[in-house]
């Protein structure tokens, strides 16, 4: 998290020392329409914020997330323009690809709290239908360059996550679930650069999920609930709770 913020703040720097030399404007009163539209293409990586259970601490055994695999995401865009500095933006697509590999520490091995270490890393794939409601709040305007600052809030359903249960395959080992609806607040910032008959940007943006996706039960249709099998349990039980947080490179084309 602290390398991704002095990340943003040296690029954010670096725009605001940013001059041009005056110069005919591409599509001058494009932000003054009131509603306009486009589409988003980009890159991301997914990530867990994983804290330890009892459990974890008296076996010893900690999980962290050893290695992101990046997705890929694409979007459309409606934005609406609020005021001269201000736009509201939503921007629904899928996010796909991605996945994140859990690796276990276990120092002192017991028979009781017993890590295969075959298993290892747990992997958890996600792909996401998500919607996000942006509010952007825009510089002024350098010739065709606008750099801007976002905020918002975004709801993400993870198809993958949707028909999982506990079990093992030839294909996959699913040892840890996630739930499949997660919320999360959004921060960032973007460069608005005006081309002769579109407007092109680029945006990093950073996702942080505010609710506990780790699944520790599944309810059926019929009322039935299923638990982690006793053989796997370990691999739920020495987490408490299990936040996601993704970091987005997404190209605008409006």
């Amino acid at each position: 998290m602290k390398k991704i913020a002095l990340l943003l703040a040296a690029v954010l720097m670096a725009s605001l020392s940013f001059a041009q030399t005056p110069k005919v404007k591409n599509d001058p009163n494009h932000d003054d329409r009131p509603l306009h539209f486009g589409f988003s293409l980009g890159i991301n990586t997914m990530d867990f914020h994983i804290r330890q259970s009892q459990t974890g601490v008296d076996s010893g055994i900690v999980a962290d997330v050893a290695h992101l695999q990046p997705g890929f995401h694409v979007h459309a865009i409606s934005n609406l323009r609020l005021a001269d500095d201000f736009d509201l933006r939503f921007t629904p697509g899928i996010s796909f690809g991605g996945e994140r590999q859990i690796t276990y520490n276990e120092p002192n091995k017991t028979t009781s709290f017993l890590i295969d270490s075959a298993d290892l890393p747990v992997v958890v794939e996600s792909n996401f239908l998500e919607f996000p409601i942006i509010l952007k709040y825009k510089s002024k305007r350098l010739n065709n360059f606008r750099p801007y600052l976002l905020t918002g809030f975004n709801t993400r359903i993870d198809l993958a996550a949707t028909k999982k249960t506990w079990g093992r395959s030839k294909k996959e080992n699913n040892l840890v679930l996630v739930d499949p609806l997660d919320f999360y607040y959004e921060i960032g910032f973007g460069f608005d650069c005006y081309l002769p008959n579109f407007k092109f940007a680029v945006e990093f943006k950073y996702s942080v999920g505010i609710t506990d996706v780790l699944r520790t039960s599944i309810q059926k249709s019929d009322g039935t609930v299923v638990v982690p099998p006793p053989q796997d349990a370990i691999y739920t039980n020495v987490i408490d709770k299990m936040y996601s947080r993704m970091f987005m490179i997404s190209f605008h084309f409006e």
